[in-house]
C-alpha cells in the first residue's frame, strides 16, 4: 500500500496488464482470449477476491480514505474502466477483420488504444503514488530538489 495515498498499487496492475496484452496482440494473437475476458472490477471487489497478502489491510485503509480523495480515485478508475472496455471492443472488431489488411489496422488500433489507456493510467499512478494529481514535470522538480538537498548535506 502506498503511504502517500493509502491505495494499493496492485490494483492498477489490472490496467497495466490489459494495455500490455493489447499492445502485444498484433504479434501474439493468442492473447485475444485474455483480452476478451477483461472486465471492470472495483477496487473493493478486487481485494475482496484477491489472495494477495495485505488484501484485508488494503480494504480497511480504503474505507478510511478521505471521501473527496476516494471520489477522485474512483472517478479516474471509472475513466480507466470506460477506456479499457471501449478498447477491448475496438480490438475485438479489428481482430476479426485483420486478415483483410494483413493486420496493419489491428496493429494501428492496438497502438492507439494502448496509448489512450496509458494516458489516464498515468494520472491514476500519480494519484496513487503521490496522494494527489501532479504533472510529471512537478514530480521531476521534487526529485531534483530532493537530490540537491541530499548532495548539499553530503558535500
Amino acid at each position: 500500500m502506498n503511504p502517500a495515498s493509502g491505495i494499493a498499487n496492485d490494483y492498477l496492475n489490472r490496467f497495466n496488464e490489459i494495455v500490455m496484452l493489447i499492445e502485444q496482440l498484433p504479434i501474439m494473437p493468442e492473447f485475444i482470449d485474455d483480452i476478451m475476458g477483461w472486465r471492470p472490477v472495483s477496487y473493493q471487489d478486487y481485494f475482496r477476491n484477491s489472495n494477495l497478502p495485505g488484501s484485508v489491510t488494503a480494504l480497511e485503509a480504503y474505507d478510511k480514505l478521505d471521501v473527496r480523495f476516494r471520489q477522485s480515485f474512483e472517478a479516474i478508475v471509472e475513466e480507466l474502466d470506460h477506456r479499457a472496455t471501449g478498447s477491448v471492443a475496438m480490438v475485438r472488431l479489428k481482430f476479426r477483420t485483420r486478415a483483410a489488411d494483413d493486420g496493419a489496422a489491428l496493429a494501428e488500433v492496438c497502438e492507439r488504444v494502448g496509448a489512450n489507456i496509458r494516458e489516464i493510467l498515468e494520472r491514476a499512478t500519480m494519484l496513487v503514488n503521490h496522494g494527489e494529481l501532479v504533472k510529471s514535470d512537478a514530480v521531476q522538480e521534487r526529485i531534483d530538489h530532493l537530490m540537491h538537498q541530499l548532495s548539499g548535506t553530503h558535500g
